[in-house]
């Protein structure tokens, strides 16, 4: 008992000292990554009822509409790999690549964390350590358990795709190797729950799924009757609209789930957001309301809130709505968008990722 003490006590020390190493850093790049908010290779689609004309002048990059075609769906939970290991509140699933670290004996979480902590910085995709709990049978993440709690059963999981692309060969033998350390420092075997193949496959079909179904809605409001839309009358009407003033300066519609976001408004023109030092000063032609459609757990309506929200604002504010074209959006053209949106909804649920799920919320991220 002595040495599991011991054991726990210098994995703290080194979590606690890689966690304060990597936590600026760590935060910074994933603020950055939201805000981009698209693939490296620019993927990211917007939808308009008709095809738009880039404006280098708006805040927001405008994209066409994809059709999503049949085939790009991703594999589903019996096909995409054998994670076989039961257990209650099972937290990887599908688009996760695998490695089962069993045992004879009890691991305590930060003897386990503590030498994870140490080797994922190679590991660019997102990635995490769960533990069965040795009491009660139930999976849980070890970073956000108690120090001292016990584990029978530990499992690395690798998402084998995300906004930057599909994981490479590379991807899996880094990952592959933080496993294997660790199983060596524990003592304990390794069983993958797919070949490299197979998870290269899944990976490839994943992406292509992701770059089908990332997808941007938008309503932009123009001034009409006034000049310019003022910072005051901004902020009124965006509170009233029932929208909060909070990440990256921008306002949101949150969702029932704490932190999630249905959608935003932002400053049509750059840099996109709003200076809240500067509202009685603030001047901007136009605004801009989006959502991400697979990001919300009914978007068609979120969708239909949104439109609402935009008409809330044009007449408060004095605007009128635009598509991306800078052309008037009639209730055709919100028609149209919302049709879209249900087609998009429908089809990822078909492929068994629901809009808004857990899993469609680590492949598209806000």
């Amino acid at each position: 008992m002595d040495l599991r003490i011991d054991l726990a006590v210098l994995g703290a020390l080194v979590v606690g000292i890689i966690t304060l190493m990597s936590y600026g850093d760590g935060r910074l790049w994933g603020r950055m990554r939201s805000w981009l908010g698209r693939r490296e290779t620019g993927v990211r689609e917007v939808i308009v009822p008709r095809e738009p004309a880039a404006d280098p002048t708006t805040a927001l990059e405008v994209r066409r509409v994809l059709t999503p075609a049949p085939d790009t769906a991703p594999p589903d939970a019996d096909t995409a790999g054998d994670a076989d290991e039961s257990g209650a509140d099972q937290p990887f699933d599908s688009i996760d690549f695998i490695v089962f670290l069993p045992g004879d004996r009890p691991v305590i979480r930060d003897a386990a964390l503590g030498v994870y902590k140490q080797n994922e910085y190679v590991i660019d995709k997102p990635h995490k350590l769960y533990g069965r709990r040795l009491h009660g049978d139930r999976w849980s993440e070890l970073a956000r358990d108690p120090v001292m709690m016990e584990y029978g059963l530990l499992a690395v999981a690798m998402q084998l795709a995300d906004r930057v692309g599909p994981a490479a060969e590379s991807d899996l033998n880094s990952f592959s190797q933080v496993a294997l350390k660790l199983a060596d420092s524990l003592d304990r075997s390794t069983r993958f729950n797919m070949t490299f193949e197979r998870a290269m496959e899944t990976a490839v079909t994943l992406d292509r799924f992701c770059s089908d179904h990332d997808v941007i809605a938008s309503i932009n409001i123009s001034a009409e009757t006034v000049t310019a839309f003022r910072g005051p009358a901004i902020e009124r009407a965006a509170q009233e609209a029932g929208l909060q003033f909070g990440m990256r300066n921008i306002f949101h519609h949150p969702g029932a789930r704490r932190g999630a976001i249905l959608y935003s408004l932002a400053n049509l023109y750059k840099p996109g957001s709003f200076d809240p030092l500067r509202w009685d000063t603030l001047q901007t032609q136009g605004l801009t309301l989006f959502m991400s459609v697979p990001g919300v757990p009914d978007p068609e309506a979120t969708f239909a809130d949104m439109a609402r929200v935009a008409r809330l604002l044009a007449r408060r504010l004095g605007g009128k709505l635009l598509d991306q074209d800078r052309r008037p959006l009639s209730e055709a053209g919100i028609t149209a968008i919302s049709q879209q949106i249900a087609t998009i909804a429908a089809r990822m649920r078909e492929h068994g990722i629901a809009p808004g799920g857990p899993q469609a919320t680590r492949l598209f991220p806000p």
